[in-house]
């Protein structure tokens, strides 16, 4: 009897920690969004203008830690779904990547300064 209850406890804890870490990012399946959000981390969000590349972090439970990442747009063309923001395996960390010109940044949004930094291929 009490091997099953720790066996219960066990896989309640494993499945637990499973679900917790679960960071889902949902990619648009059409191209012709203006918007995208993405699940940053627990009550986080990145919000990315896909025509300029502009984020804004939100903060759904509290609207003063709301603030914008990127301001300066990245393209002036307004086409809907240019940019898309890619996960990494840093919770901290995305790739903003323009899907026009294959320009890759790297996004910090946690960072104070320097949140965005271009990353150059050669």
């Amino acid at each position: 009897m009490k091997k099953r209850i720790l066996i219960s406890i066990v896989l309640a804890i494993v499945t637990f920690c499973s679900w917790a870490e679960d960071r889902r990012v949902v990619v648009p399946t059409h191209k012709d969004t203006n918007y995208a959000l993405y699940p940053a981390s627990t009550g986080v969000f990145l919000r990315l203008d896909t025509r300029d590349g502009t984020i804004t972090g939100i903060v759904p439970t509290n609207a003063n830690k709301n603030r914008t990442l990127n301001s300066h747009p990245l393209a002036s063309d307004n086409k809907p779904g240019r940019f898309e923001l890619l996960p990494t395996d840093n919770t901290w960390e995305w790739i903003l990547f323009d899907t026009t010109t294959g320009d890759l940044w790297l996004l910090k949004w946690s960072a104070k300064t320097d949140i965005l930094t271009k990353i150059n291929i050669e």
